[in-house]
């Protein structure tokens, strides 16, 4: 595993059911809420720290996606994607990337010809069966309880980058 988590230079994530834990509440107008964990955001925000690039891609649209990836400072964001393929080779062309760079993150069949393209995918434990054989990696967390951040951390650690990363949350500031 060691060896697809080197060269990553971009992380992917699927929304529903990965960034949120896949339920959707509808307000009586019609509009979602989705739930975003907070530590999945700033796994994120660690790994733009460390130079990794960062995009979504989604099966559905959602404002409030949008407004997530704005605040985390997310530039490539897809939704409404039927067929993720177009999305992530747009990416791809538009980074200049190699597919073994590319970590994807999904849970649904939509997601399957992505994880096979990918040097490191990633699949969280609630995903559909179906899913499971085409990913490197399964996390421990559910999807919208932590999955992101645990992928996050390990692609820091498997990239010794970690102590970089977190090392201003454990200097002593004292004057």
């Amino acid at each position: 595993m060691r060896s697809r988590i080197l060269p990553v230079r971009l992380v992917i994530f699927d929304v529903d059911g990965v960034l949120t834990d896949g339920r959707i509440i509808y307000h009586d107008d019609g509009s979602e809420i989705k739930a975003f964990d907070v530590q999945d955001g700033h796994g994120i925000k660690m790994l733009q720290r460390a130079g990794i690039e960062v995009a979504f891609i989604t099966g559905r649209f959602c404002r409030a996606v949008d407004h997530r990836a704005r605040g985390l400072g997310v530039t490539r964001v897809y939704q409404g994607i039927k067929v993720k393929m177009e999305a992530y080779e747009k990416i791809r062309r538009e980074t200049g990337l190699e597919d073994e760079q590319i970590c994807f993150m999904g849970d649904d069949l939509i997601d399957i010809p992505v994880m096979r393209r990918v040097g490191f995918a990633v699949a969280v434990p609630n995903a559909v069966v179906h899913v499971l054989p085409y990913a490197h990696y399964v996390t421990r967390a559910p999807g919208g309880h932590g999955a992101c951040r645990e992928v996050c951390e390990l692609i820091l650690a498997v990239q010794g980058l970690w102590d970089h990363v977190t090392r201003r949350y454990f200097e002593d500031f004292r004057s």
